[in-house]
Protein backbone atom coordinates (compact mmCIF):
# COMPACT_ATOMS: atom_id res chain seq x y z
CA UNK A 1 0.00 0.00 0.00
CA UNK A 2 2.89 2.38 0.73
CA UNK A 3 3.92 2.29 -2.92
CA UNK A 4 0.57 3.59 -4.16
CA UNK A 5 0.39 7.10 -5.57
CA UNK A 6 -1.67 9.31 -3.25
CA UNK A 7 -4.23 11.11 -5.41
CA UNK A 8 -6.07 14.32 -4.55
CA UNK A 9 -8.87 15.20 -6.98
CA UNK A 10 -9.47 18.94 -7.23
CA UNK A 11 -13.13 19.45 -8.04
CA UNK A 12 -15.87 17.35 -6.45
CA UNK A 13 -18.58 17.83 -9.09
CA UNK A 14 -19.87 15.45 -11.72
CA UNK A 15 -16.60 15.17 -13.60
CA UNK A 16 -14.77 14.58 -10.33
CA UNK A 17 -17.01 11.58 -9.67
CA UNK A 18 -16.25 10.31 -13.17
CA UNK A 19 -12.53 10.65 -12.44
CA UNK A 20 -13.01 8.50 -9.32
CA UNK A 21 -14.66 5.86 -11.50
CA UNK A 22 -11.80 5.99 -14.02
CA UNK A 23 -9.16 5.64 -11.30
CA UNK A 24 -11.05 2.70 -9.81
CA UNK A 25 -11.09 1.00 -13.21
CA UNK A 26 -7.33 1.61 -13.54
CA UNK A 27 -6.79 0.01 -10.14
CA UNK A 28 -8.69 -3.10 -11.25
CA UNK A 29 -5.97 -3.68 -13.87
CA UNK A 30 -3.01 -2.64 -11.71
CA UNK A 31 -3.33 -1.33 -8.15
CA UNK A 32 -1.56 2.01 -8.59
CA UNK A 33 -3.53 4.79 -6.91
CA UNK A 34 -4.93 5.61 -3.50
CA UNK A 35 -7.59 8.33 -3.67
CA UNK A 36 -7.00 10.41 -0.54
CA UNK A 37 -9.81 12.89 -1.07
CA UNK A 38 -11.41 15.73 -2.95
CA UNK A 39 -10.61 19.43 -2.75
CA UNK A 40 -13.45 21.81 -3.59
CA UNK A 41 -14.17 25.51 -3.11
CA UNK A 42 -17.78 24.78 -2.11
CA UNK A 43 -17.54 25.05 1.68
CA UNK A 44 -20.82 23.16 2.17
CA UNK A 45 -19.15 20.00 0.83
CA UNK A 46 -16.20 20.02 3.23
CA UNK A 47 -16.34 17.09 5.62
CA UNK A 48 -18.82 15.16 3.48
CA UNK A 49 -18.15 12.10 1.35
CA UNK A 50 -18.79 11.99 -2.38
CA UNK A 51 -18.63 8.61 -4.11
CA UNK A 52 -17.22 7.37 -0.82
CA UNK A 53 -14.34 9.88 -0.97
CA UNK A 54 -13.98 12.59 1.70
CA UNK A 55 -13.94 16.28 0.79
CA UNK A 56 -10.87 17.45 2.69
CA UNK A 57 -11.19 21.20 2.26
CA UNK A 58 -10.68 24.00 -0.24
CA UNK A 59 -7.44 24.98 -1.97
CA UNK A 60 -6.07 26.41 1.29
CA UNK A 61 -5.74 22.78 2.44
CA UNK A 62 -2.52 22.56 0.43
CA UNK A 63 -1.01 25.49 2.32
CA UNK A 64 -1.23 23.54 5.58
CA UNK A 65 0.12 20.20 4.40
CA UNK A 66 3.35 18.65 3.25
CA UNK A 67 2.48 17.98 -0.37
CA UNK A 68 5.69 16.28 -1.49
CA UNK A 69 4.03 12.86 -1.81
CA UNK A 70 0.74 14.13 -3.25
CA UNK A 71 -0.32 13.73 -6.89
CA UNK A 72 -3.16 15.90 -8.15
CA UNK A 73 -5.62 15.71 -11.00
CA UNK A 74 -7.87 18.71 -11.64
CA UNK A 75 -11.43 17.68 -12.45
CA UNK A 76 -12.68 21.16 -13.36
CA UNK A 77 -14.22 21.30 -16.83
CA UNK A 78 -13.59 24.98 -17.55
CA UNK A 79 -10.12 25.32 -19.05
CA UNK A 80 -9.46 28.82 -17.72
CA UNK A 81 -10.36 27.79 -14.17
CA UNK A 82 -8.28 24.62 -14.56
CA UNK A 83 -5.27 26.71 -15.56
CA UNK A 84 -5.67 29.04 -12.57
CA UNK A 85 -5.82 26.07 -10.20
CA UNK A 86 -2.82 24.40 -11.85
CA UNK A 87 -0.76 27.58 -11.49
CA UNK A 88 -1.66 27.73 -7.78
CA UNK A 89 -0.82 24.07 -7.20
CA UNK A 90 2.59 24.53 -8.79
CA UNK A 91 3.41 26.94 -5.95
CA UNK A 92 2.44 24.29 -3.36
CA UNK A 93 5.00 21.61 -4.27
CA UNK A 94 2.30 19.41 -5.78
CA UNK A 95 2.93 16.85 -8.51
CA UNK A 96 0.40 16.16 -11.25
CA UNK A 97 -0.69 12.81 -12.59
CA UNK A 98 -2.27 11.79 -15.89
CA UNK A 99 -5.13 9.29 -15.64
CA UNK A 100 -5.82 7.13 -18.72
CA UNK A 101 -8.65 4.61 -18.67
CA UNK A 102 -7.45 1.08 -19.48
CA UNK A 103 -9.85 0.84 -22.44
CA UNK A 104 -8.17 3.74 -24.28
CA UNK A 105 -6.61 2.74 -27.60
CA UNK A 106 -3.44 4.68 -28.43
CA UNK A 107 -0.30 4.11 -30.44
CA UNK A 108 3.23 4.36 -29.09
CA UNK A 109 3.73 7.60 -31.05
CA UNK A 110 1.17 9.52 -28.96
CA UNK A 111 2.64 12.03 -26.51
CA UNK A 112 0.45 12.95 -23.53
CA UNK A 113 1.30 15.73 -21.08
CA UNK A 114 0.87 15.86 -17.32
CA UNK A 115 -2.39 16.27 -15.42
CA UNK A 116 -4.58 14.90 -18.23
CA UNK A 117 -7.72 12.79 -17.93
CA UNK A 118 -8.52 10.45 -20.82
CA UNK A 119 -11.77 8.57 -20.37
CA UNK A 120 -13.13 5.21 -21.47
CA UNK A 121 -13.47 4.43 -25.16
CA UNK A 122 -11.14 7.14 -26.46
CA UNK A 123 -9.04 6.39 -29.56
CA UNK A 124 -5.75 8.24 -30.15
CA UNK A 125 -4.12 7.15 -33.40
CA UNK A 126 -0.58 8.11 -34.45
CA UNK A 127 1.84 11.02 -34.01
CA UNK A 128 -0.42 13.05 -31.73
CA UNK A 129 0.74 15.65 -29.24
CA UNK A 130 -1.61 16.10 -26.27
CA UNK A 131 -0.68 19.00 -23.96
CA UNK A 132 -0.93 19.35 -20.18
CA UNK A 133 -4.20 19.20 -18.20
CA UNK A 134 -6.28 18.15 -21.21
CA UNK A 135 -9.62 16.39 -20.66
CA UNK A 136 -10.67 13.93 -23.37
CA UNK A 137 -14.08 12.50 -22.62
CA UNK A 138 -15.80 9.22 -23.39
CA UNK A 139 -15.70 7.72 -26.90
CA UNK A 140 -13.90 10.61 -28.58
CA UNK A 141 -11.34 9.98 -31.31
CA UNK A 142 -8.34 12.00 -32.46
CA UNK A 143 -6.65 11.10 -35.74
CA UNK A 144 -3.05 11.35 -36.95
CA UNK A 145 -0.76 14.38 -36.53
CA UNK A 146 -3.11 16.45 -34.36
CA UNK A 147 -1.91 18.89 -31.71
CA UNK A 148 -4.15 19.47 -28.69
CA UNK A 149 -2.84 22.37 -26.61
CA UNK A 150 -2.88 22.73 -22.81
CA UNK A 151 -6.14 22.93 -20.83
CA UNK A 152 -8.36 21.90 -23.74
CA UNK A 153 -11.66 20.19 -22.91
CA UNK A 154 -13.00 17.63 -25.40
CA UNK A 155 -16.53 16.48 -24.60
CA UNK A 156 -17.90 12.97 -25.27
CA UNK A 157 -18.21 11.65 -28.80
CA UNK A 158 -16.01 14.26 -30.47
CA UNK A 159 -14.29 13.28 -33.74
CA UNK A 160 -11.14 15.21 -34.64
CA UNK A 161 -9.66 14.35 -38.02
CA UNK A 162 -5.98 14.43 -38.95
CA UNK A 163 -3.58 17.40 -38.95
CA UNK A 164 -5.86 19.50 -36.77
CA UNK A 165 -4.67 22.00 -34.16
CA UNK A 166 -6.83 22.82 -31.13
CA UNK A 167 -5.66 25.88 -29.21
CA UNK A 168 -5.14 26.43 -25.51
CA UNK A 169 -8.19 26.42 -23.18
CA UNK A 170 -10.62 25.69 -26.01
CA UNK A 171 -13.84 23.88 -25.07
CA UNK A 172 -15.22 21.38 -27.59
CA UNK A 173 -18.87 20.38 -27.07
CA UNK A 174 -20.36 16.90 -27.24
CA UNK A 175 -20.48 15.20 -30.63
CA UNK A 176 -18.45 17.78 -32.55
CA UNK A 177 -16.88 16.68 -35.84
CA UNK A 178 -13.80 18.47 -37.23
CA UNK A 179 -12.61 18.35 -40.82
CA UNK A 180 -8.97 17.42 -41.30
CA UNK A 181 -6.28 20.09 -41.45
CA UNK A 182 -8.05 22.97 -39.70
CA UNK A 183 -6.81 25.20 -36.90
CA UNK A 184 -8.98 26.01 -33.90
CA UNK A 185 -7.70 29.02 -31.96
CA UNK A 186 -7.26 29.43 -28.23
CA UNK A 187 -10.19 30.22 -25.91
CA UNK A 188 -12.74 29.00 -28.44
CA UNK A 189 -16.11 27.53 -27.46
CA UNK A 190 -17.62 25.01 -29.89
CA UNK A 191 -21.28 24.12 -29.40
CA UNK A 192 -22.48 20.53 -29.18
CA UNK A 193 -23.14 18.76 -32.47
CA UNK A 194 -21.26 21.28 -34.61
CA UNK A 195 -19.38 20.36 -37.77
CA UNK A 196 -16.23 22.40 -38.28
CA UNK A 197 -14.93 22.74 -41.82
CA UNK A 198 -12.67 25.81 -41.59
CA UNK A 199 -10.25 27.57 -39.26
CA UNK A 200 -11.66 29.34 -36.20
CA UNK A 201 -9.86 32.40 -34.76
CA UNK A 202 -9.00 32.92 -31.10
CA UNK A 203 -11.73 34.02 -28.67
CA UNK A 204 -14.62 32.82 -30.82
CA UNK A 205 -17.87 30.90 -30.42
CA UNK A 206 -18.80 28.41 -33.11
CA UNK A 207 -21.99 26.38 -33.47
CA UNK A 208 -23.99 24.72 -36.24
CA UNK A 209 -23.70 22.53 -39.32
CA UNK A 210 -21.51 23.80 -40.79
CA UNK A 211 -20.17 25.79 -37.84
CA UNK A 212 -20.97 29.50 -37.81
CA UNK A 213 -18.39 31.71 -36.09
CA UNK A 214 -19.01 34.63 -33.75
CA UNK A 215 -16.35 36.56 -31.86
CA UNK A 216 -16.65 36.52 -28.09
CA UNK A 217 -16.62 39.87 -26.29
Amino acid sequence: MNNLKKIIIVGAGGFGREVVWTIQDCNKISKTYSIEGFIDENKSLIGKKISGIPVLGNLDWFKNNNNSDIFCVISISDGKARERVANFLKTQNVQFVTIIHPSVIQSKSVTVGTGCVIQAGVVLTVDLNIGDHVHINFHSSIAHDCIIDDFVTISPGTKINGNTLVGRRTDIGTGVVMKQGIKIGKDVIVGAGSVLIKDIPDDSFCVGVPGQIKKLN
